[in-house]
């Protein structure tokens, strides 16, 4: 067996590098950021879980993109595709009498296995928040205001927000009597705009031509203008109050989210229906005009915290993908350049006196400076080299005579300016740079 075959990552899967997680934690340290601001305590969940638990209420599309195998005791599991699931395990379980609301976040890695292009990986980062504990519009529009300060604090300023409420549709499927199933595989289909195909499903349930119309012309309902849009399915839905009243929440968040945050574009489409099972109201995404893939999205989700087993909980929630919002950021050159280098690196003359290069850099450890000691036994001049190609803005040489008199011959490798020192004032030079700059 030849090993070279297997040095690239699985496909779909990827390496970080050390650029590459600087701009990821670009992202996260933004969403932490919100963590504190909002009231949001960070958990951890397992990467695998049971494959029944998550199954449950993904979607049928999630559902077939899981990665699924047995273990030696021949349990089914799965890796994780998505982060709400997991967190109402948590909620129905170990934070079953955790007085509510109930603010929750996580970034982890998933896993499904799709078919990979731009924007779109088999593993992947997301960061969320769940606020569980609260039937209210303000809750909603909490999680909404939480997005698009994401979006403003990654300087990504021209966005599109796209919201439903998938109450409509299945306020009136139910009202006619509907099975959930049946109701799930309509708004799957909804969500990839293959509409034909979910007034086919409606057709072989039996549903009366009148109300396969209704249905149909919800489904053609969108726009930016959406209080002529509300109007028009308020006509279409009149008489079913669940419907009616998904519609009345709708204007509520849209009304006063536009007033808080102006700049997005609001896009209504009722058609919209994302492709999760366990949404039960408000939904949302968020688009950059140069991807045509979610970068945050979310929604109402209010039973799924009883289906597995806790006390009846309604919530909400939105997830931020990570490594699609660093793509985004660098297709509108919006990452901000790395902080320059800290670190200083350290030649020892004479492996004789290697305690004392190893003193003086405990000494600058201790005050917080990074140093880096050469140990691939390089020539001064080729260790200096590399010194500058990396971007040290010091180097610091100890010989037998630095040892003997507690001194350290400190270079400034932007100058090249070099004087040999007692320690204390190469730390104090150090430290004078680095706060100055």
């Amino acid at each position: 067996m030849n090993l070279k075959n297997f040095l690239k990552p699985h496909r779909g899967m990827k390496d970080y590098l050390p650029r590459d997680l600087y701009e990821r934690r670009v992202v996260e340290e933004a969403i932490r950021e919100l963590f504190k601001l909002y009231g949001y305590e960070e958990v951890e969940t397992p990467t695998v879980e049971y494959y029944e638990l998550l199954a449950a209420k993904v979607g049928e599309e999630t559902r077939k993109t899981m990665y699924v195998f047995k273990d030696l005791a021949g349990r089914t599991l799965a890796l994780r595709p998505e982060g709400t699931v997991p967190i109402v395990r948590l909620v129905a379980s170990k934070l079953r009498t955790a007085p509510k609301p109930l603010r929750l976040g996580y970034i982890w890695d998933f896993y499904r296995y799709d078919e990979p292009q731009k924007g779109r990986y088999r593993r992947f980062y997301q960061g969320g928040f769940e606020l569980l504990g609260s039937s209210k519009l303000q809750a909603d529009m909490e999680i909404l205001s939480i997005s698009i300060e994401l979006m403003r604090k990654l300087n990504l300023s021209k966005f599109q927000v796209k919201l439903s409420d998938v109450g409509v549709l299945r306020g009136l499927l139910s009202s006619w009597g509907v099975d959930e199933n049946v109701q799930n595989r309509v708004l799957s289909l909804a969500d990839k705009k293959n509409y034909v195909e979910a007034i086919r499903v409606l057709e072989e349930s039996n549903l009366d031509e009148a109300s396969i119309s209704k249905v149909a012309e919800i489904f053609k309902l969108k726009g930016l203008n959406y209080k002529s849009i509300i109007v028009e399915a308020k006509r279409i839905v009149g008489g079913c109050e669940h419907s009616e009243k998904s519609l009345d929440n709708l204007e509520t968040i849209l009304d006063s989210i536009r007033e808080v945050y102006p700049e997005p574009e609001y896009f209504l489409d009722l058609g919209f229906a994302r492709g999760l099972e366990y949404y039960t109201g408000f939904i949302f995404e968020i688009f950059v005009e140069s991807l045509d893939i979610a970068l945050i999205g979310g929604g109402r989700y209010d039973k799924l915290v009883e289906l597995y087993g806790g006390e009846p909980t309604p919530a909400v929630g939105c997830a931020a993908g990570v490594d699609r919002l660093v793509l985004a950021m660098k297709i509108n050159n919006v990452i901000p350049p790395p902080p320059p280098n800290r670190r200083v690196y350290l030649y020892v003359l004479d492996d004789a006196i290697l305690s004392y290069g190893f003193k003086v850099s405990a000494e600058l450890r201790s005050n917080g400076i990074p140093v880096e000691i050469e140990v691939m036994d390089r020539s001064l001049s080729k260790g200096l080299s590399t010194a500058g190609k990396k971007n040290y803005p010091y180097a610091l040489i100890v010989g037998s005579k630095e040892a003997k008199a507690g001194l350290v011959t400190l270079k400034d490798m932007s100058t090249g300016l070099q004087e040999t020192l007692p320690l204390k004032e190469v730390l104090s030079k150090i430290r004078s740079s680095f706060n100055a700059n």
